[in-house]
């Protein structure tokens, strides 16, 4: 089981960092960026290279910041070669930390578990706490 985790600059890498400081080192991650005045086919090469580098053929997840940039277009010409990845726009902290924790109990990939912890990482707090003093008034 593997973790691509690619953006747009350093998010991918301070996304990791960010998850380690919470659950501690993540096996199978990898953190790649494109950076200003790097060509969308180096950004290409540099995915392939970790997708070659899982000679095992386990399940792959690529993570990526936004659907529509040069990341995600990448990933996607990369799905005709490799139509076994799995590929995820909006990459958060609660999805690195679910691949985490599925890397710890066993490293099956429950895809839609990860899809689903990066969703419902996603939370108006005010609106949360507004029912809650609802339900405490009652």
């Amino acid at each position: 089981m593997k973790l691509i985790l690619v953006s747009h600059g350093p998010l991918s890498q301070a996304l990791l960092q960010s998850a380690e400081m919470i659950v501690g080192k993540v096996a199978g991650v990898t953190a790649l960026s494109l950076q200003p005045g790097m060509s969308p086919d180096t950004l290409q090469a540099q995915i392939e290279t970790v997708i070659k580098e899982d000679a095992a053929g386990s399940d792959i997840v690529v993570a990526l910041d936004l659907l529509g940039g040069t990341p995600a277009n990448v990933t996607s010409k990369l799905l005709a070669v490799y139509p076994q990845l799995n590929v995820v726009t909006g990459m958060n902290l609660p999805m690195v930390i679910e691949f985490a924790n599925q890397q710890l109990l066993g490293g099956a990939l429950h895809f839609d578990q990860l899809l689903s912890m990066g969703k419902d990482g996603i939370v108006d707090v005010k609106a949360q706490l507004a029912n809650v003093d609802d339900d405490e008034d009652e």
